[in-house]
């Protein structure tokens, strides 16, 4: 800023008048009038240079369970939401957090009321359904960490990674491959269900030749159950009918049980989900060479780098999401949070790489198909760099 200039102007008048000559006769002593006073001008001032206008202030609601049994799991996605700020530098940005534990409609009101623009979470679909009915009257939207696509609808956007696409991009490089003949075995729920609806799109658009698909509970896969055999019954027909992949979408325990269940399975390539993406399906015997997508895992790693920094522990898997949808509302703090404005086409560049939110509320990603190998897990076709 351009220093005030001062200019002050002072001054004094001295007059002294004296005689000096013969003396004359008295007179009356001349009177000297005083000198005039002369007062400072008033300080010169610069003009100032027009200055850019002060950034607005931002309010965000974030609704997170920060007491209960989820205590954790929501101080996890707190601590991103602040990395974001601090990485982010951003001062237009105030969070408000609020506990979801308290009960979810309760704390977006709160939020709210306190002057929140855009809200963030819940992390559950329940918990989504019970903060709707505000949004329309606060005119507000809602960004919430649910992977349930069936909450989504105008004003509340699903961040969560959606396993659908996982499945869609998996099975396109799975084409690619000259793997069309697909069967499926799917857990008999609503993810199971999800699961099942893609992969019959999937055929509808002729993408895929969906041989069957198998369903099965928890007690169907444990050793030495009636259910084993029903379900070798199956993959045996399927065999016969020239299946040339077998998609499991569930990981963890269940995988590992599958997996058990029908051994080596020759040349045939297993297909996964996200669910894959963890340290325990190297460990699972009959993966090698198993094909899934999920996101990019260097820009997962470096945030989980600098989170363990800063904090001291690394970060529940879906803290990324709280992360990702601060760095949005940092974009986006100049333009507001409209709907047009959150469905900006090009995307944003979030932990785990590209993702854009839609009209209809649900998100895309740019994903990765990964390869099980005993090495690790290795990128075999990168995630897209734009949309």
């Amino acid at each position: 800023m351009t220093k005030m200039l001062r200019f002050f102007i002072w001054g004094g008048l001295l007059i002294g008048l004296t005689s000096c000559g013969p003396k004359a006769p008295e007179t009356p002593p001349i009177v000297t009038p005083p000198p005039p006073i002369i007062k400072p001008l008033p300080p010169v001032v610069a003009p100032l240079p027009p200055t850019a206008p002060t950034p607005k202030s931002h309010k965000i609601g974030l609704l997170l369970p920060l007491s209960g049994p989820h205590a954790d799991l929501g101080q996890g996605l707190l601590d991103a939401a602040e990395l974001a700020l601090f990485e982010g530098e951003s001062s237009s940005i105030t969070l408000i957090p609020q506990d979801t534990a308290q009960g979810a409609h309760l704390a977006a009101q709160k939020a709210l009321d306190d002057g929140a623009e855009l809200l963030l979470g819940p992390i559950f679909a329940s918990e989504v359904e019970k903060v709707k009915p505000l949004l329309a009257t606060r005119k507000a939207n809602l960004i919430c960490f649910s992977t349930d696509q069936t909450i989504a609808s105008q004003g509340v956007y699903v961040l969560g990674f959606l396993p659908s696409q996982q499945i869609e991009r998996v099975v396109a490089y799975a084409k690619e491959k000259g793997l069309t003949k697909i069967a499926a075995l799917t857990p008999e729920d609503q993810y199971g269900k999800l699961i099942d609806q893609t992969l019959r799109h999937l055929e509808t658009q002729g993408k895929i030749h969906l041989l069957g698909i198998t369903h099965y509970e928890k007690g169907d896969i444990l050793d030495g159950n009636p259910g084993n055999a029903r379900l070798l019954e199956e993959v045996m027909l399927y065999k016969s009918k020239g299946v040339e992949a077998f998609l499991i979408p569930e990981g963890g325990e269940n995988l590992a049980l599958l997996m058990r269940l029908l051994g080596p399975q020759g040349s045939l390539k297993m297909l996964g989900s996200g669910q894959w993406d963890a340290p325990e399906t190297l460990s699972i015997p009959g993966l090698e060479g198993g094909l899934f997508a999920s996101t990019s895992p260097e820009g997962r790693e470096n945030f989980e780098v600098r989170f363990q920094k800063a904090y001291g522990h690394p970060p529940p898997r879906i803290a990324g999401l709280a992360y990702d949808a601060i760095a949005l509302a940092i974009a986006l703090a100049d333009k507001g949070y409209t709907s047009d404005n959150l469905n900006f086409s090009q995307g944003f560049a979030g932990t785990e790489g590209l993702f854009r939110l839609t009209p209809q509320g649900l998100n895309e990603r740019g994903l990765a198909v990964l390869e099980v190998n005993p090495s690790g897990l290795r990128v075999v076709s990168p995630a897209p760099q734009s949309f």
